[in-house]
């Protein structure tokens, strides 16, 4: 059992590691995608375009807006579910 616990406990560092290396890649590349688009997406429109699950970048745009990175248009469009989303864009100062 201690070895168990041992190898979790090297593990663990470099799959915090890996999952935070992913993030900022998502976050990037969100950024590029509004970038492209300057009349704004929605977290699932964005999931979309970058082909990966809504799970993993509505985290990511809830950081970059926190980040000052991102802001609201002011419109929201439907998400997935049928709930009013917001639209998101660039800011000028975004990465």
């Amino acid at each position: 059992m201690a070895s168990a616990i041992a190898s979790t406990q090297t593990h663990a560092p470099r799959a915090a590691a890996r999952a935070s290396a992913r993030s900022e890649r998502l976050r990037a590349r969100a950024i590029e995608v509004l970038a492209l688009t300057p009349s704004g997406l929605t977290a699932d429109e964005i999931a979309a375009k970058l082909d990966e699950s809504v799970l993993a970048v509505r985290p990511r745009v809830s950081e970059l807006f926190h980040a000052g990175a991102i802001e609201k248009t002011g419109d929201r469009r439907p998400n997935a579910s049928g709930l009013p989303a917001h639209v998101w864009k660039k800011t000028a100062a975004g990465a």
